[in-house]
Protein backbone atom coordinates (compact mmCIF):
# COMPACT_ATOMS: atom_id res chain seq x y z
CA UNK A 1 0.00 0.00 0.00
CA UNK A 2 1.18 3.68 -0.83
CA UNK A 3 0.77 6.50 1.04
CA UNK A 4 -0.63 9.43 -1.35
CA UNK A 5 -0.13 12.65 -0.91
CA UNK A 6 -3.33 13.64 0.18
CA UNK A 7 -2.93 11.23 3.47
CA UNK A 8 0.75 12.91 3.85
CA UNK A 9 -0.99 16.36 3.86
CA UNK A 10 -3.70 15.34 6.48
CA UNK A 11 -0.82 13.89 8.93
CA UNK A 12 -2.06 10.39 8.17
CA UNK A 13 -0.25 7.54 9.59
CA UNK A 14 0.39 3.67 8.89
CA UNK A 15 0.91 1.28 11.32
CA UNK A 16 0.59 -2.96 11.47
CA UNK A 17 0.02 -4.56 14.82
CA UNK A 18 0.56 -8.41 15.33
CA UNK A 19 -0.77 -9.84 18.15
CA UNK A 20 -0.02 -13.22 19.08
CA UNK A 21 -2.11 -16.42 19.32
CA UNK A 22 -0.54 -16.77 22.91
CA UNK A 23 -0.76 -13.20 23.58
CA UNK A 24 -4.60 -12.44 22.57
CA UNK A 25 -5.80 -15.77 23.89
CA UNK A 26 -8.35 -14.20 26.31
CA UNK A 27 -9.82 -12.33 22.84
CA UNK A 28 -12.81 -13.22 21.03
CA UNK A 29 -11.33 -13.31 17.52
CA UNK A 30 -9.06 -15.81 18.15
CA UNK A 31 -11.10 -18.96 19.66
CA UNK A 32 -13.19 -18.66 16.91
CA UNK A 33 -10.43 -19.96 14.59
CA UNK A 34 -11.03 -23.53 16.03
CA UNK A 35 -13.75 -23.59 13.55
CA UNK A 36 -12.85 -21.00 11.09
CA UNK A 37 -9.18 -21.25 9.86
CA UNK A 38 -8.94 -17.76 8.20
CA UNK A 39 -11.33 -14.25 8.67
CA UNK A 40 -9.98 -11.19 6.74
CA UNK A 41 -11.74 -7.77 7.12
CA UNK A 42 -13.01 -6.64 3.92
CA UNK A 43 -14.56 -3.59 4.48
CA UNK A 44 -16.49 -1.49 6.95
CA UNK A 45 -19.98 -0.66 6.63
CA UNK A 46 -20.52 1.13 10.08
CA UNK A 47 -19.49 1.51 14.12
CA UNK A 48 -21.74 1.18 16.37
CA UNK A 49 -21.57 0.70 20.36
CA UNK A 50 -20.73 -2.84 20.01
CA UNK A 51 -18.25 -3.15 17.44
CA UNK A 52 -18.42 -3.07 13.92
CA UNK A 53 -20.59 -3.99 10.80
CA UNK A 54 -18.24 -5.23 8.29
CA UNK A 55 -18.01 -7.56 4.99
CA UNK A 56 -15.58 -10.23 6.21
CA UNK A 57 -14.07 -12.89 4.29
CA UNK A 58 -13.73 -16.78 6.23
CA UNK A 59 -12.21 -19.88 5.37
CA UNK A 60 -13.48 -23.59 6.19
CA UNK A 61 -13.11 -26.45 6.34
CA UNK A 62 -16.74 -27.44 7.14
CA UNK A 63 -19.40 -25.40 5.93
CA UNK A 64 -21.02 -25.72 9.38
CA UNK A 65 -18.63 -23.66 11.30
CA UNK A 66 -20.60 -20.71 9.97
CA UNK A 67 -23.93 -21.61 11.73
CA UNK A 68 -21.42 -22.04 15.22
CA UNK A 69 -21.94 -19.27 17.39
CA UNK A 70 -19.05 -17.33 18.19
CA UNK A 71 -17.88 -14.71 20.39
CA UNK A 72 -16.18 -12.97 17.73
CA UNK A 73 -18.72 -12.11 15.41
CA UNK A 74 -22.54 -12.41 14.79
CA UNK A 75 -23.35 -13.36 11.43
CA UNK A 76 -25.61 -10.81 9.55
CA UNK A 77 -25.82 -12.02 5.89
CA UNK A 78 -23.93 -14.59 3.83
CA UNK A 79 -23.41 -12.76 0.89
CA UNK A 80 -21.13 -15.79 -1.00
CA UNK A 81 -20.32 -19.29 -0.27
CA UNK A 82 -18.05 -21.61 -1.78
CA UNK A 83 -17.53 -25.09 0.06
CA UNK A 84 -14.71 -23.40 2.07
CA UNK A 85 -14.95 -19.93 2.35
CA UNK A 86 -17.37 -17.09 2.36
CA UNK A 87 -17.79 -13.54 1.85
CA UNK A 88 -20.23 -12.45 4.74
CA UNK A 89 -22.02 -9.16 6.87
CA UNK A 90 -21.08 -9.70 10.09
CA UNK A 91 -21.06 -7.34 13.38
CA UNK A 92 -17.68 -7.80 14.81
CA UNK A 93 -17.66 -8.51 18.95
CA UNK A 94 -15.46 -7.87 21.52
CA UNK A 95 -12.74 -5.43 23.30
CA UNK A 96 -10.94 -5.10 20.11
CA UNK A 97 -12.87 -4.12 17.33
CA UNK A 98 -15.28 -2.35 20.27
CA UNK A 99 -11.55 0.01 20.50
CA UNK A 100 -11.41 0.87 17.43
CA UNK A 101 -15.05 1.37 16.57
CA UNK A 102 -15.16 3.95 19.37
CA UNK A 103 -11.92 6.17 17.43
CA UNK A 104 -13.18 8.27 14.59
CA UNK A 105 -9.53 8.95 13.90
CA UNK A 106 -8.09 5.42 13.38
CA UNK A 107 -9.62 2.35 10.64
CA UNK A 108 -8.89 -0.84 9.88
CA UNK A 109 -7.64 -1.54 6.25
CA UNK A 110 -6.46 -4.28 4.47
CA UNK A 111 -4.44 -6.58 5.32
CA UNK A 112 -6.56 -7.36 8.53
CA UNK A 113 -7.29 -10.77 9.57
CA UNK A 114 -7.29 -13.29 12.01
CA UNK A 115 -5.76 -16.74 11.77
CA UNK A 116 -4.62 -19.45 14.00
CA UNK A 117 -1.43 -18.19 14.36
CA UNK A 118 -3.26 -14.74 16.47
CA UNK A 119 -3.73 -11.69 14.71
CA UNK A 120 -2.76 -8.79 11.82
CA UNK A 121 -4.38 -5.80 12.21
CA UNK A 122 -3.60 -2.84 9.32
CA UNK A 123 -4.36 0.55 10.58
CA UNK A 124 -4.54 4.07 8.79
CA UNK A 125 -5.10 7.34 10.61
CA UNK A 126 -3.90 10.25 12.72
CA UNK A 127 -1.17 10.61 15.01
CA UNK A 128 -3.56 11.22 18.16
CA UNK A 129 -5.85 8.34 16.93
CA UNK A 130 -2.23 6.26 16.68
CA UNK A 131 -1.08 7.28 20.59
CA UNK A 132 -5.05 6.58 21.59
CA UNK A 133 -5.20 3.08 20.30
CA UNK A 134 -1.14 2.04 21.35
CA UNK A 135 -3.11 3.00 25.27
CA UNK A 136 -5.79 1.13 24.95
CA UNK A 137 -4.43 -1.71 23.16
CA UNK A 138 -1.99 -1.84 26.22
CA UNK A 139 -4.85 -2.29 28.65
CA UNK A 140 -5.86 -5.25 26.85
CA UNK A 141 -2.77 -7.38 26.21
CA UNK A 142 0.48 -4.90 27.89
CA UNK A 143 3.32 -5.10 25.67
CA UNK A 144 2.12 -8.36 23.93
CA UNK A 145 2.40 -7.20 20.30
CA UNK A 146 4.50 -6.13 17.65
CA UNK A 147 4.31 -3.04 16.26
CA UNK A 148 5.79 -3.27 12.00
CA UNK A 149 5.98 0.39 10.36
CA UNK A 150 5.66 0.23 6.27
CA UNK A 151 7.44 2.23 3.40
CA UNK A 152 4.83 4.78 4.00
CA UNK A 153 5.26 5.68 7.50
CA UNK A 154 8.97 4.79 6.89
CA UNK A 155 9.68 7.35 4.07
CA UNK A 156 7.69 9.99 5.41
CA UNK A 157 10.24 13.23 5.91
CA UNK A 158 8.34 13.90 8.73
CA UNK A 159 10.09 10.79 10.17
CA UNK A 160 13.37 10.69 8.54
CA UNK A 161 14.06 14.41 9.87
CA UNK A 162 14.25 12.94 13.41
CA UNK A 163 17.62 10.54 12.82
CA UNK A 164 21.34 10.97 12.97
CA UNK A 165 22.60 10.73 9.80
CA UNK A 166 24.04 7.35 10.23
CA UNK A 167 21.11 5.90 10.44
CA UNK A 168 18.80 8.30 7.90
CA UNK A 169 21.68 6.63 5.63
CA UNK A 170 21.09 3.43 6.60
CA UNK A 171 17.42 3.90 6.41
CA UNK A 172 17.29 5.65 3.04
CA UNK A 173 18.97 2.69 1.60
CA UNK A 174 16.98 0.31 3.08
CA UNK A 175 13.92 1.40 1.85
CA UNK A 176 15.53 2.34 -1.70
CA UNK A 177 16.49 -1.28 -2.49
CA UNK A 178 13.19 -2.55 -1.45
CA UNK A 179 13.23 -4.01 2.48
CA UNK A 180 10.39 -3.00 4.04
CA UNK A 181 7.94 -3.74 0.90
CA UNK A 182 5.89 -6.83 1.22
CA UNK A 183 7.43 -9.54 0.32
CA UNK A 184 10.93 -7.84 1.17
CA UNK A 185 13.36 -7.18 -1.89
CA UNK A 186 16.46 -7.57 -0.10
CA UNK A 187 17.76 -8.84 3.25
CA UNK A 188 19.88 -6.64 6.01
CA UNK A 189 22.95 -9.02 4.05
CA UNK A 190 22.16 -7.20 1.00
CA UNK A 191 21.96 -3.75 2.52
CA UNK A 192 25.47 -4.16 4.30
CA UNK A 193 27.17 -4.92 1.23
CA UNK A 194 25.91 -2.35 -1.07
CA UNK A 195 26.78 0.33 1.94
CA UNK A 196 29.96 -1.71 2.69
CA UNK A 197 29.47 -2.28 6.37
CA UNK A 198 28.65 -5.13 8.52
CA UNK A 199 25.49 -6.73 8.78
CA UNK A 200 25.80 -6.34 12.68
CA UNK A 201 25.66 -2.20 12.03
CA UNK A 202 22.57 -2.28 9.62
CA UNK A 203 20.68 -4.32 11.85
CA UNK A 204 20.99 -1.61 15.35
CA UNK A 205 20.50 1.27 12.88
CA UNK A 206 17.85 -0.50 11.54
CA UNK A 207 16.42 -1.16 15.18
CA UNK A 208 16.67 2.31 16.70
CA UNK A 209 15.67 4.19 13.85
CA UNK A 210 12.68 2.05 13.93
CA UNK A 211 11.74 2.22 17.60
CA UNK A 212 12.92 6.42 16.70
CA UNK A 213 9.73 6.70 14.26
CA UNK A 214 7.44 4.36 16.45
CA UNK A 215 7.97 6.35 19.08
CA UNK A 216 7.26 9.36 17.11
CA UNK A 217 3.66 8.23 16.54
CA UNK A 218 2.49 6.90 19.51
CA UNK A 219 4.03 8.39 22.59
CA UNK A 220 3.43 12.57 23.43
Amino acid sequence: MTMTNSDQSFGLRYMQLDISNETAHELPGVTFTESIKFCEFVSCVSSNETGMVCFLKVSFDDPKALENTNPAFELLEIVSQTKNAALIKAQTLGPLPRLFSSNEEVWWISPTYVNRNGMKITLKGTRKGMRSVREELFKLVGNGYKVKLGSESIHNPEFIDLLPEKQRAVLNKAVEMGYYNRPRKCTQRDIAREMNVKQATISEHLQSAESKIINSLTIP
